[in-house]
């Protein structure tokens, strides 16, 4: 059995105590904040537009589902393949030229010495569909994370919209690589949901995630712990369209469309604020060089990614 419904001890997973019915998080200390699963509260003046959306995300009153967790250990996402040129030099000319085989959209590099402990986005749930392209099945899955390019671990969590055998799939999950895939099997995701995730990295070793379904105004939080020997090294946030492995074997792409990646956002210890669309746009490209999947990169924390009908 590749999937197996675990309890969060097992995972090195702890859940938040639910805050009283008249928390409120403007006015609480951050230790209050943590212990009831709300993110660290941004610094107003210091760090501006991650206190606008930290404001705006606590005030709004979101259900609480208390997350199930089921290991998938036939899937993993996992780190960057097949960078097609160094990370600086793409920036600096910043076109849309880096290339992988399974990711697509914007990785942002922090500078030498920093690191990053926060990442942000909100994107719409892709609608898989069949691009005629001979396969039985086509995984996709959109997500926010740290690290995987230069470096071995990857911290993520995002949807999953994939067609399996011609039946549609779509859920939230999240990933500590070199760790399999974890989805959240009893929080409601459906193609065209509007999802907002952030990644809080406590430690290099422990990190909080936030997944909101703005839909259906249903959330899930909760604190995680890396793999044995896995340490978050803090050099990259990213914001992506993937094809994941299934079975030790890559996948192939769906139409996907469209998907906007919105309020995509990092903080880096040093640098503090920085917007997604200043990194180094990542095209995808099948084994003969064709592009899948391509980056635009918009307004300053909107990113578009856009299927190609090949």
């Amino acid at each position: 059995m590749t999937e197996t419904t675990m309890a969060p001890s097992e995972l090195g997973v702890r859940l938040f105590t639910p805050p009283p019915a008249d928390f409120d998080p403007f006015t609480a200390d951050q230790r209050e904040l943590l212990v009831h699963g709300f993110p660290a509260r941004p610094d107003q003046d210091t760090e501006r537009p991650l206190y606008t959306q930290w404001k705006r995300r606590v005030s709004r009153k979101y259900t609480r589902i208390e997350p199930v967790f089921v290991r998938n250990t036939d899937k993993v996402h996992g780190p960057m393949r097949g960078p097609s040129a160094e990370p600086g030099q793409l920036l600096a000319a910043h076109k849309a030229n880096a290339t992988s085989t399974n990711w697509s959209g914007s990785a942002v590099f922090a500078a030498a010495g920093d690191s990053f402990k926060w990442v942000e986005g909100e994107w719409t749930v892709a609608d898989p569909a069949d691009p005629k392209g001979g396969k039985t099945s086509y995984y996709s899955s959109s997500w926010v994370g740290i690290d995987g390019w230069g470096s071995p671990d990857v911290l993520q969590a995002g949807t999953e919209s994939s067609l399996v055998n011609g039946v549609k799939k779509v859920y939230a999950w999240w990933e500590w690589y070199p760790d399999f895939e974890i989805a959240i099997s009893n929080f409601p995701i459906s193609a065209g949901d509007t999802m907002f995730c952030l990644i809080c990295a406590t430690s290099a070793t422990t990190a909080s995630i936030w997944l909101t379904n703005d839909s259906t105004d249903q959330s899930v939080s909760f604190a995680i712990t890396a793999p044995s020997g896995t340490t978050l090294r803090g050099n990259v946030a990213e914001w992506i369209v993937e094809t994941p492995n299934v079975g030790g074997s890559p996948t192939t792409l769906p139409d996907y469309g469209v998907v906007y990646f919105d309020d995509a956002q990092a903080l880096a210890n040093s640098a503090g604020w920085i917007a997604g669309n200043t990194g180094t746009p990542l095209t995808m490209v099948n084994s003969g060089g064709t592009a899948l999947s391509t980056p635009t990169l918009k307004a300053t924390d909107l990113l578009k990614l856009t299927y190609n009908d090949v």
